[in-house]
């Protein structure tokens, strides 16, 4: 692990240890958006994974303190959620978030809400077709494709948090204050 957003390949040659920067493997989008904001993180480099579940065995980490990254459909919007990796989320608690956010909102501006009557999660083709063409582990900053993002209360109490970094062999870690402070996610509990 280093610090300050670097990510290093060591090489060894000869007993000398060249320290080379590696900036390729994680989502440049992702860490161009973390370097602007002056964001406190560092890159952790880990094997392959695919699931939440794998990155926290991978990484010899408790399940709750590793973030689930999910998109989901909300009628025809789309949102990222994040929830604790040993929680599912609750499709009923989030769209009730989701609507008093838009009702919120809606006031705030003096408009008529536009209430979603139903939550999914999305498939891969939905995921190609409407947001990126490159398939991977999606980081959880929906403000990176414009997207708003939902943060479970539930990952405020590890001091930190890993999050997908775009990648399957790399995860951000970062306080969840930072985080928030980055994102401003709407916050709410709709995990079980």
């Amino acid at each position: 692990m280093v610090k300050s957003g670097q990510l290093y390949n060591i090489y060894e040659s000869n007993l000398i240890i060249i320290i080379k920067p590696n900036f390729m493997s994680v989502l440049p989008k992702l860490q161009k958006f973390l370097d602007e904001n002056k964001a406190k993180y560092d890159v952790v480099e880990h094997k392959k994974v695919y699931t939440t579940y794998d990155a926290a065995q991978t990484q010899k980490e408790d399940l709750k303190r590793v973030a689930k990254t999910l998109l989901v459909a909300a009628d025809r919007d789309y949102a990222f959620v994040v929830v604790p990796g040993n929680k599912r989320f609750d499709q009923n608690k989030l769209k009730k978030l989701i609507n008093e956010s838009r009702k919120k909102q809606a006031k705030e501006e003096g408009e008529k809400p536009k209430l979603v009557k139903k939550v999914k999660l999305t498939t891969e083709a939905m995921i190609k077709k409407n947001i990126t063409k490159k398939m991977g582990a999606l980081a959880p900053f929906g403000s990176i494709y414009k997207i708003p993002t939902y943060w479970d209360k539930g990952l405020d109490k590890p001091k930190k948090v890993l999050l997908n970094a775009g990648s399957f062999t790399e995860s951000i870690e970062m306080t969840p204050a930072e985080y928030k402070k980055l994102e401003d996610p709407v916050e709410g509990r709709f995990s079980k």
